[in-house]
């Protein structure tokens, strides 16, 4: 049994080691879009109910599922702003 996550992975880094766009098998754009929709359908199974995505800010509707969407960092460690 192939494990897809790892030949995607593998792909992918293959892909960024010899700069050949045209070797991925994957588009990164639908790639992204996949583990978005993903997030989103795990972070509504812990919130125990439906919740609502706003595509034009990039945020759940509910600021409760908004804190599943970036990690909680720890000992002094933070993520710049950008």
């Amino acid at each position: 049994m192939d494990d897809g996550v790892a030949l995607h992975t593998k792909n992918f880094v293959d892909t960024v080691r010899t700069r050949k766009v045209e070797d991925l098998k994957c588009p990164v754009q639908l790639a992204a879009h996949v583990a978005t929709v993903c997030d989103m359908g795990n972070i509504a199974f812990r919130m125990g109910k439906k919740i609502y995505w706003d595509a034009a800010s990039n945020k759940f509707t509910e600021e409760e599922a908004n804190k599943y969407l970036a990690a909680e960092y720890h000992n002094g460690y933070t993520l710049p702003k950008v």
